[in-house]
């Protein structure tokens, strides 16, 4: 009986047991293409960059892209967390730290910096790298095949032989080129030397000059210019990627050709990009995850270089240099010109632009538009129709504009800021809408994540970057303690931006202290109420009410001498000491690209919203003294937009 009974009570057991394994079959989730993967398995990924770039983007899109077309679905396959130093080398060993102190499945990481922070501190997680120049030469290996065991991943290394041949036949009987490069990094003076020998193969002789950091960015390249070279053939790396835009503006005022290894440089004015294809780098990193989740160990998985290259040119600007880049690269059959776009529409298109309110940086966005539809090869009311729309910031008046532009029927909409941007999205679901300016799109209700949003919307964001703000303020007042802000509590972007500018006051050690203000009206009573509490400075964050009344604070802020800091390059000209601003203008070029990828059937929902790319520093120093303050002499000598 007792042997019965044990039977008997063991097949109840695995009665339930197969029970219980069907019932839960739904949500034991398997990748379309990985079923050798863990059955059921959440993967824990982190992402790992060190600098904001349109390459670093590139890759995480590439990743991104290829794990969902690997089967991988985020939320039920896979987690994955974006850290980001943001250029700073403590932030990183920060990040370090707290991502050695979790559990990870797999680890990836862009920029040399990145992966040589995490491989000093973690030895248990694999960690799969792109957008790395020279591995080699960093420290990660010995060799492609042998490299440290928890290390796999692609090199991006430029192709010096390609773009110097075509310099070469672009600018007959050229003898010097030049480039900048930063002694600090690895990759940066490992490009140096290889574009060394690729000269010397073609018989040209380069002139490099050292910069360290943005502030020496201006002045190397006027030094270099007045060193004899004949044309830029700038190489890739962290630091003058990020100044490329202050690079190409100088090469233009002293009429030298400028020539690129960096992708996104050409629509910033560089006559031809040879670039690796970073996108494609992202990719070929998760096929290497993948094999790593299969449970091939790292080590046994050779680095390798990216397999694509790009070959671009930028017509508009070999026309404005006087030069004729050879047919052969313009029908590249490895990469592709700047043309995509180029010439008229098929059919003409119409296009909205939809205002909330009249601000110069939403004056920018459109300029960037029909400045890039021009160079694109578009004509106005020819090949398409651009009708402005402003709401003076009168909601009744918005809510009627989107009506119309809803019975008009657009093939592509544009909007600034964020309350245009919802009205159009509650009403309209049928019409791609592209947005810019909008503070913080995910916490707005915009998307639930960056790539998971509303599926006829997309665009760039426009959240201060408060921590250099901060930073700024303190090159003038080290010694503050007490920043004021007004902000409004009825509008969303304005609450977001209030707590991004608490986490960096906090980081800085700073008190905040915020004053709400609900309409136009009240500006001036406001900053009076303000200034009476004990501040050291103002950091004024963007919002409805404040950008129309911005004169206003001024005025008061001048009596009562509280220094005032924004975020907004058009208030530092109306009085303001200087700000961190976006260049909206340059937004504007980026979403209209966006655009044509959406008039070329791409669709919106699959575009993740991004970041603002661009951002400059803009002082006034006539305004600082005026606030009894004096500009620090190292902000004038550096790259900085300055008011006169």
């Amino acid at each position: 009986m007792k042997i019965k009974k044990i039977l008997n009570g063991i097949a109840a057991l695995i009665l339930v047991a197969a029970i219980l394994l069907f019932s839960d079959l739904s949500n034991r989730v398997v990748a379309r293409k990985g079923n050798d993967l863990v059955p059921g398995k959440l993967f824990r990924f982190c992402f790992v960059h060190y600098v904001d770039s349109p390459n670093s983007e590139d890759v995480e899109r590439g990743v991104r892209d290829e794990l969902k077309n690997k089967g991988l679905i985020e939320g039920k396959n896979f987690t994955i967390k974006i850290f980001n130093a943001q250029g700073d080398i403590s932030t990183l060993n920060s990040i370090t730290g707290a991502i050695s102190s979790e559990t990870w499945d797999l680890i990836f990481a862009s920029s040399t910096p990145t992966v040589q922070s995490l491989s000093k501190k973690i030895n248990n997680t694999p960690i799969v790298f792109s957008n790395v120049g020279d591995p080699i030469r960093a420290g990660l290996g010995e060799s492609f095949e042998k490299h440290n065991p928890i290390l796999t991943g692609i090199s991006t290394m430029s192709d010096f032989d390609g773009l110097v041949k075509l310099v070469k036949e672009t600018i007959p009987g050229i003898k010097i080129i030049g480039t900048l490069y930063s002694p600090g990094e690895i990759n940066s003076v490992a490009y140096k030397e290889e574009l060394e020998k690729a000269a010397r193969k073609q018989g040209l002789t380069l002139i490099a000059i050292p910069a360290n950091s943005s502030s020496e960015v201006a002045d190397a390249t006027t030094a270099i210019i007045n060193r004899g070279i004949q044309a830029f053939t700038q190489i890739s790396d962290n630091l003058t990627g990020s100044c490329g835009s202050s690079i190409i503006k100088i090469a233009y005022d002293y009429k030298m050709p400028y020539f690129s290894y960096v992708g996104s440089q050409l629509s910033q004015g560089a006559i031809a990009v040879v670039s690796r294809d970073y996108y494609y780098s992202g990719i070929e990193a998760v096929d290497k995850a993948i094999e790593i989740l299969k449970g091939k160990s790292p080590e046994n998985i050779p680095f390798s270089y990216v397999s694509k290259s790009l070959v671009k040119v930028n017509t508009d600007a070999m026309h404005h240099f006087n030069l004729k880049v050879p047919d052969k690269y313009l029908t590249s059959p490895n990469g592709s010109t700047d043309n995509k776009g180029k010439g008229k529409f098929n059919t003409p298109v119409r296009m909205a632009m939809v205002h909330y309110v009249s601000s110069p940086d939403c004056d920018d966005v459109a300029k960037g538009i029909l400045a890039r539809l021009k160079e694109l090869g578009h004509i106005k009311d020819d090949d398409f129709k651009f009708d402005v729309y402003n709401a003076n910031a009168d909601i009744a008046t918005l809510n009627n504009m989107v009506q119309t532009v809803k019975e008009k029927k657009y093939d592509l909409i544009f909007s600034t800021v964020l309350v245009a941007t919802q009205a159009l999205a509650e009403k309209i679901t049928d019409v791609p809408i592209l947005f810019t300016v909008v503070a913080d799109p995910v916490g707005n209700g915009l998307g639930k994540s960056y790539e998971d949003h509303r599926p006829n919307l997309t665009g760039i964001d426009g959240m201060s970057y408060t921590d250099a703000g901060i930073e700024l303020l303190l090159k003038y007042l080290p010694n503050a303690k007490n920043i004021g802000v007004l902000f409004c509590p009825g509008e969303m972007a304005s609450v977001s931006g209030l707590k991004e500018l608490k986490k960096s006051c906090k980081k800085y050690n700073l008190n905040l202290i915020s004053v709400p203000v609900n309409a136009v009206s009240e500006v001036t009573d406001a900053t009076t109420m303000l200034c009476a509490k004990k501040i050291d400075a103002i950091s004024q964050m963007p919002d409805n009410c404040t950008i129309p009344s911005f004169s206003s604070m001024v005025k008061v802020t001048q009596k009562q001498k509280i220094p005032l800091f924004a975020y907004i390059s058009s208030q530092v000209e109306m009085g303001a000491i200087a700000a961190i601003a976006g260049d909206y203008f340059q937004q504007g070029r980026e979403i209209t690209d966006v655009g044509m990828e959406v008039l070329n059937g791409k669709s919106p929902n699959d575009i993740p919203f991004s970041r603002i790319k661009q951002i400059k520093t803009v002082i006034n120093p006539k305004a600082a003294t005026q606030y009894g303050l004096e500009t620090p002499k190292k902000l004038l000598n550096s790259d900085v937009q300055l008011i006169k």
